[in-house]
């Protein structure tokens, strides 16, 4: 006779339970099985429901997506002209850096020699100086237009490599002239 599988073995002991259902071994099936298993248990107008859901928020993702897509290519199309004009400024500067480069520094004057050339600068744009040497420096005192003296120092920076170590200005008078006070380092500029 055949004994059924659920009645007692011979020892009287019933059979052991099957790994598939054995309380202390984790479920082996993947998380998308079991979704797809959870999916499949539903009714259909439920299935439906859900398809649609997932539809919706799908949707939603793609929309929100391609707003952000439009927001970026607007802003990078604003953005593009400056950049293009940043980097032609900065080729022109690597120009100008190069051209400076192909020039050698003017010789330095001797320290003695410094204040007739900043003298010679100003009479050339119309500005009174008067200019001493004051062991290392060059102390120099003067009125002139506020451009002048711009375009003044520019000069000497650009041409000998002087710039001032003090300015002091005093207001404008009637004639449209400051008086001016700077000091210049003659020799270790």
């Amino acid at each position: 006779m055949n004994a059924p599988s659920s009645s007692p073995t011979a020892s009287g002991r019933s059979p052991a339970p099957s790994a598939a259902h054995s309380p202390t071994r984790p479920d082996t099936t993947s998380p998308t099985a079991r979704l797809r298993a959870w999916y499949a248990a539903r009714a259909t107008r439920e299935r439906r429901l859900l398809a649609l859901a997932a539809a919706v928020v799908l949707g939603g993702g793609l929309i929100a997506l391609a707003e952000h897509l439009v927001a970026e290519r607007e802003r990078l199309a604003r953005s593009l002209p400056a950049a293009r004009l940043a980097y032609l400024g900065m080729e022109q500067d690597s120009l100008g850096l190069a051209a400076l480069r192909e020039h050698p520094a003017p010789a330095a004057n001797p320290p003695a020699a410094v204040p007739d050339s900043i003298r010679a600068a100003a009479s050339a744009r119309a500005i009174e100086v008067e200019a001493r040497l004051v062991g290392e420096r060059v102390e120099v005192d003067g009125r002139s237009t506020l451009p002048a003296l711009i375009d003044w120092l520019a000069a000497l920076h650009a041409e000998q490599r002087l710039r001032p170590s003090r300015l002091e200005l005093q207001p404008v008078g009637s004639d449209g002239r400051a008086r001016f006070d700077a000091e210049f380092e003659a020799g270790g500029r």
